[in-house]
């Protein structure tokens, strides 16, 4: 009785495993170069002078520095991986 009542144990117990992997650098990891720096806005076009071109190339710059942004969170991401072995 008490093997069988110690093999449901046994079995109960190991669903509580996990598969979770924490990896630790053994020193900090420098953050890269310039991903803190702030990102240039692109200067709005004058309301009173700006062509339907001048706010054409504003929606443009504006969409690539989105674009540089969410590469740099990304890189920050994999950075952040890579130091706390976060997913």
């Amino acid at each position: 009785m008490k093997t069988i009542a110690l093999l449901c144990l046994v079995i109960g117990l190991t669903g509580c495993a996990s598969d979770r992997v924490i990896y630790r650098a053994s020193a900090p990891l420098p953050i890269p170069a310039g991903i803190l720096d702030p990102v240039q806005k692109p200067a709005k076009p004058d309301p009173q002078t700006a062509t339907q071109k001048d706010v054409g190339i504003f929606l443009l710059e504006q969409n690539a520095t989105i674009d540089y942004c969410n590469l740099r969170l990304g890189i920050i991401k994999n950075w952040s991986k890579k130091q706390y072995g976060y997913r």
